[in-house]
């Protein structure tokens, strides 16, 4: 069959369809991506079919741009723990906010347009979507064909959706504004069809979280094991090598910049990290390490280096929370200290420290000394690491992407039919 995949125009985003497209190759199906021609080089580098449609989108100066209201709809996603969350006004702000600023900007009408008009020239059976990109939903329902959601991350998008419609539904006729709706509802009457809940969740949601960190949102859901995919990889000599003592990886992403929480900088966290009986792996990019100065003996300093060839060598990691972070050091039962404080970071931080599989300290609470401490229980507590291995089972025992396609077949063959809420199709 023919299997179109689509994701705007983000490298972090396009890495979690990845393995999916690969299978999907080795099964014999054509598979080809879509998206803004930002992404075309990134596409291809992972050994696939780039089709460019629509214009570029400038994504990372957007988000530069979005101002504190859409910060305050992105940052602690702390579910369970804060009520307003599921109040009305909350969950009105958040879509009223979201959708002009993001959804609709990175899923603009030439990306749209340009995707319809691949569909209904290359006729796929199947398409499937990152679960941002609402354009591939859109085309799909252009086109009739039959269509499933991708996830990389916990699935909050559907989970306030749901808490949203529920609110909704006891507000007066008159105040019962859906900026998604008539976004996506005017989306689809331009291309000749109508609105419906499917163009938020599609048929189907591939899922690559373990069960037991999903969030219960009544969408069919299509469990899948992680796979790792980071994009071009070398392995570097030393890690080839045993390590001669613990080793501990320390990777906070683009947004940590020079410090940690309020203010606590990383030439701290390293000298406390100094004290620490093990080697700390830090992945800091020139600009951040022509800043430090001298570091402790025990730190190596790197540009990058491939997480999925470095986890398996690694003790504990110390992280932002970012999914493909997280992913990847719990399908290797690697112990973990989340610092994260952005969309369902903080939710996955929590998440594993209720798990046991890890510690949790919030970004506003990061000292030098408290992270120092945090490794060295990491390093000493069975029960941590115990914990971190079940969630590598649970991963583990999910369907391979290769046993996924077949699921998939069976479900574009039944053209959309026999969908169900809260069911697991595989």
């Amino acid at each position: 069959m023919r299997v179109l995949l689509t994701c705007f125009a983000n490298d972090t985003h396009f890495h979690g369809l990845v393995p999916l497209a690969w299978a999907l190759r080795a099964a014999g199906h054509e598979v080809r991506v879509a998206s803004q021609p930002a992404l075309s080089d990134t596409i291809t580098q992972a050994g696939l079919t780039a089709v460019p449609v629509g214009r570029d989108t400038a994504f990372l100066e957007l988000m530069g741009e979005i101002g504190a209201d859409v910060q305050k709809y992105s940052t602690g996603i702390d579910l369970g723990v804060r009520a307003e969350l599921t109040s009305w006004e909350y969950l009105l702000g958040m879509h009223t906010t979201l959708v002009p600023t993001f959804y609709s900007l990175v899923n603009d009408e030439p990306f749209v347009d340009g995707l319809v008009a691949l569909t209904r020239a290359w006729r796929p059976d199947l398409i499937l979507w990152e679960h941002f990109s609402f354009a591939g939903a859109l085309a799909a329902r252009a086109t009739g064909t039959p269509h499933a959601r991708v996830l990389w991350g916990s699935d909050l998008i559907v989970r306030f959706r749901r808490d949203f419609l529920a609110e909704r539904a006891n507000r007066p006729a008159e105040h019962r504004e859906d900026p998604m709706a008539e976004w996506l509802g005017w989306a689809a009457e331009r291309l000749g069809s109508t609105f419906d809940e499917e163009l938020v969740t599609g048929q189907w949601t591939i899922d690559p979280l373990p069960r037991s960190m999903r969030l219960p949102t009544g969408t069919t859901t299509v469990p899948m094991r992680y796979v790792p995919y980071n994009g071009r990889a070398v392995v570097p000599a030393w890690v080839r090598q045993r390590a001669r003592r613990p080793r501990i990886c320390l990777t906070l992403g683009v947004s940590a910049r020079q410090t940690l929480g309020d203010g606590v900088s990383l030439a701290e966290v390293l000298a406390a990290l100094g004290d620490v009986d093990a080697e700390i792996v830090a992945t800091l990019d020139a600009s951040q390490r022509k800043l430090l100065g001298p570091v402790p003996d025990n730190v190596r300093l790197v540009d990058f280096v491939p997480l999925h060839a470095l986890m398996p060598t690694c003790s504990a990691i110390v992280h932002h929370g970012g999914a493909g972070t997280w992913l990847t050091a719990a399908v290797h039962g690697v112990p973990q200290i989340v610092l994260g404080d952005l969309w369902d970071n903080l939710l996955r931080a929590r998440q594993t420290q209720a798990a046991g599989a890890g510690l949790f300290i919030h970004p506003s609470e990061v000292t030098a000394a408290g992270l120092g401490e945090g490794v060295r229980r990491v390093l000493t507590d069975p029960s941590i690491r115990a914990a971190a291995q079940r969630v590598r089972d649970e991963m583990n025992a999910e369907p391979t992407p290769g046993e996924v396609v077949t699921v998939l077949e069976r479900l574009a063959a039944s053209g959309g039919r026999g969908r169900g809420g809260g069911n697991h199709a595989g």
